[in-house]
């Protein structure tokens, strides 16, 4: 008997899980939160700062 183990995706930015197949990719292929919209890769924590610079962040 086989058992498959569930893939989960893990926001870093909120802290949401949610099942891998649930989650959108952006056009380089890296995830985005699907309750806050979050986007992880190599340009995220930029984006953060911006975003914190522009008052938008609190």
């Amino acid at each position: 008997m086989d058992f498959d183990w569930p893939t989960y995706f893990e926001c870093a930015a909120c802290g949401a899980e949610f099942p891998a197949n649930a989650v959108q990719y952006d056009d380089l292929g890296y995830p985005e939160c699907p309750e806050c919209e979050a986007r992880t890769g190599p340009l995220a924590s930029l984006e953060a700062v911006e975003a914190a610079e522009s008052g938008i962040a609190e």
